[in-house]
């Protein structure tokens, strides 16, 4: 690959890079210091695309450092732009200090090494699309946390649907709790005429049967704060838990899923939130 700004002893390294991520990760169209995207006038050393319509780019240098990166960042942030962002460097004597890692992947930046074996994945690349979600895991009692830096660091390693999932999980086993011990507490509408004590397995019945089910003989009197907004946002996640949905086919598309995903974690940290300081009630 033909470069004009990337010094000369750089240009295998980044052929390697180039390379590894075809065959490893099936990156097509790689080009070499061109323009990413329109809105975006930033060239990186490489940029291909991935089968499920991300830019991947790489930035090709002697360290980790990726101080000069900070506005590309942002402005990825801001547009909602697709793309993977890679720090690629090659092996130095002396040992690459962490914090320069540590800090390029707090950024949403993946790190590879070329090493004397080969380029070597230190970090994956958060896609910058995703990055700037809000998540402040103090704001929730200490018995969540543990569960919460799970689901943040599967969305920051690039799963963002089994981000939601984990989150998902918990409000499913809270909501299914508390439906219990309303319940058990005698707070269910004592039945009509004729009508039939519902069948209900709380612990393991479909989610949203039970959701039903609860909302259909809930007397809501006894306990006003689980609000029946605050069950049917719960209801409404059952439909995103389900969606597999289809593989995006362009950029476009792409840029639309990431958006919807980033909300819908961002939404499912706010309801289970939202959940917990209900259920806390319930003594």
């Amino acid at each position: 690959m033909k470069y004009n700004f990337l010094p000369e002893h750089l240009h295998t390294t980044a052929d390697l890079v180039a390379s590894f991520l075809k065959s490893d990760r099936g990156i097509i169209k790689f080009t070499a210091e061109t323009q990413v995207d329109k809105q975006l006038e930033y060239r990186p050393t490489l940029h291909g695309f991935s089968r499920d319509q991300y830019i991947v780019a790489v930035e090709v240098q002697e360290s980790a450092n990726s101080t000069f990166l900070d506005s590309v960042i942002l402005d990825c942030m801001t547009h909602g732009i697709p793309i993977k962002l890679f720090i690629a460097f090659p092996t130095t004597p002396t040992p690459i200090p962490h914090q320069q890692i540590q800090r390029a992947h707090d950024h949403g930046l993946g790190i590879i090494e070329v090493q004397a074996a080969g380029p070597a994945v230190l970090r994956e690349a958060l896609p910058l699309s995703l990055l700037g979600y809000r998540l402040d895991r103090r704001l929730f009692p200490p018995r969540y946390r543990g569960v919460l830096a799970d689901a943040e660091n599967t969305f920051r390693d690039g799963s963002p649907v089994k981000a939601c999932s984990i989150v998902y999980d918990e409000i499913e086993h809270l909501s299914r709790a508390t439906i219990r011990k309303t319940k058990k507490k005698r707070m269910w509408r004592k039945l009509k005429p004729g009508e039939k004590a519902p069948k209900l397995k709380i612990d393991t019945g479909p989610w949203e049967s039970v959701l039903e089910t609860f909302e259909k003989f809930f007397d809501r009197k006894h306990f006003p704060s689980l609000s029946a907004n605050l069950v049917h946002r719960i209801a409404g996640i059952t439909a995103h838990r389900n969606q597999a949905g289809h593989k995006p086919a362009s950029i476009k598309e792409r840029t639309k899923r990431d958006r919807e995903i980033k909300t819908r974690f961002e939404s499912a940290v706010d309801l289970l939130h939202d959940l917990i300081g209900v259920a806390s009630k319930l003594k």
